[in-house]
């Protein structure tokens, strides 16, 4: 019985270790494939570094760890954002310009600039009409996943 405990860990333990192989292939698939795009810089992660001074470890946002509630996100914050993606886990960052709260002191939205957003012209490498070019919106506070805050110097 020990034994066949022992066996199930390392099958899953595999099985997490394929997994992570198989995402690392896509993405350095993705890399190759839209390196022209990548090299542009105009995703949402791209705008995060140049606003922050900083980026998080990983490529896409997706890859992105929260290191903050979004309830006590403020004003150069980043907050996640759930997008449509064939896995579900897509996701975007912006950076958070005002924190919208309502009469009762709860937050209710996020004013946040961000680039990439808009209607999708070239799917394959999740370019948008406006890649590059900084749009601001105000997004509802439950379509927050997660948030992250730089660290201050």
């Amino acid at each position: 019985m020990v034994w066949m405990m022992g066996s199930a860990r390392w099958f899953a333990a595999g099985a997490c270790m394929l997994a992570a192989q198989a995402q690392a292939a896509d993405n350095s698939k993705w890399m190759r494939d839209c390196a022209e795009w990548i090299q542009k810089k105009g995703y949402s992660v791209d705008y995060i570094e140049q606003r922050t001074g900083q980026r998080p470890e990983g490529t896409m946002a997706r890859h992105w760890q929260p290191n903050l509630d979004p309830k006590d996100a403020s004003p150069n914050d980043v907050v996640f954002l759930r997008v449509d993606s064939a896995d579900g886990q897509g996701q975007r960052v912006e950076v958070v310009d005002e924190v919208v709260k309502g009469a009762d002191g709860t937050i209710r939205a996020f004013r946040t600039s961000s680039m990439n957003i808009g209607k999708t012209v070239e799917p394959k490498c999740h370019v948008t009409e406006n890649f590059g070019k900084v749009r601001t919106r105000t997004v509802a506070f439950d379509r927050v996943t997660g948030a992250w805050r730089p660290a201050r110097k």
